[in-house]
């Protein structure tokens, strides 16, 4: 469903709405009418948007046919790079398989990096407040959260760019350098600044949900219990606690973190990382049918395969979850 609604969306919709010509925008606004013609027979647009689904899905189900590669491939060139399952992009005549392939791994390397700096800040921060409520830190820590949650991520990466990296000179501009396991200083000062930032957004998040969970499981029975028979405080806290609560962080996380893996956009626009995110917005901007299908269903896969993930993690958290 998602597939079809993107396609149609960017097909049909589109072309009877805003009268965009999807063979017109390949072919170039110089193109004569048989010209465009020809473009349009290439890229099977002749035909009902209908049929064009089904080919479409079934090349993603069974991969290219023979007459993809025969029509697409050019001489000289890797042919998995100018076609695959989720067909040839419309802007560049590269496969949009080749292009996920390249720009994921910066995604990723980004939503590693945040994920650790925003759930190491968001923990440990959530815990700590919920154990002194009402204290210093837990006002402070909540002030913080409210600016974190308030102000969007374009504004907090302008503000770093301009502090931390012009003003100051610590970090970068923008810019992506490849990540070397000999040397791995260079690619993680080029990644500091933007994971930092986005991580902001999700750690003011987190640190009201974890502190919101530890204060309502701290007051349970059995948390009672273990302090009743001698358990130490750190063990009642890390043990019983944080165990039980962090429950719901663990599915929060999941789907976080699969919507991460999409693509963070504004944040890899503003630092000049070119990930899915840059790509996504690049392809809608051009009306790449095929490139934007294709990153509707990669990022439906993997929040798919995330959710799936926190609900295996669940039974290893929980004893009293045991899957069927």
């Amino acid at each position: 469903m998602l597939s079809l609604a993107t396609f149609v969306l960017f097909g049909p919709v589109l072309q009877s709405t805003a009268g965009v010509d999807a063979a017109q925008l390949v072919a170039g606004q110089h193109a004569g009418p048989a010209q465009v013609e020809q473009t349009r027979r290439f890229l099977g647009l002749n035909k009902p948007w209908y049929e064009q689904y089904y080919i479409y899905m079934r090349r993603v189900v069974l991969g290219p046919s023979k007459e993809d590669k025969e029509r697409v491939c050019v001489a000289g060139q890797s042919c998995a790079d100018q076609v695959g399952r989720l067909g040839t992009s419309f802007e560049n005549s590269r496969g949009v398989d080749a292009e996920i392939k390249q720009a994921f791994p910066i995604t990723l390397q980004l939503s590693i990096v945040t994920a650790f700096i925003w759930i190491g800040m968001s923990i440990p921060i959530g815990v700590l407040s919920a154990l002194k409520r009402g204290s210093v830190l837990d006002r402070s820590s909540m002030v913080v959260v409210l600016l974190g949650q308030s102000l969007p991520v374009y504004y907090f990466g302008l503000l770093a760019l301009y502090f931390f990296g012009y003003r100051l000179g610590w970090f970068p501009l923008d810019g992506y350098v490849d990540l070397d396991w000999s040397n791995p200083w260079p690619w993680l000062y080029h990644m500091i600044l933007p994971a930092a930032t986005l991580a902001l957004q999700f750690a003011a998040l987190y640190v009201r949900m974890v502190r919101s969970n530890m204060l309502g499981v701290m007051n349970e029975d059995y948390i009672r219990t273990a302090r009743a028979k001698g358990a130490s405080p750190r063990r009642v806290v890390v043990r019983h606690g944080l165990r039980n609560g962090l429950l719901p962080v663990i599915t929060m996380f999941g789907m976080d973190f699969g919507l991460l893996l999409g693509g963070a956009i504004l944040t890899e626009y503003t630092f000049g990382l070119p990930g899915i995110g840059r790509l996504t917005v690049s392809a809608a901007g051009s009306l790449d049918v095929p490139t934007v299908n294709g990153l509707v269903l990669f990022a439906g896969a993997l929040i798919v395969i995330f959710n799936l993930g926190v609900d295996l993690l669940y039974s290893v958290f929980d004893p009293r979850i045991r899957l069927a």
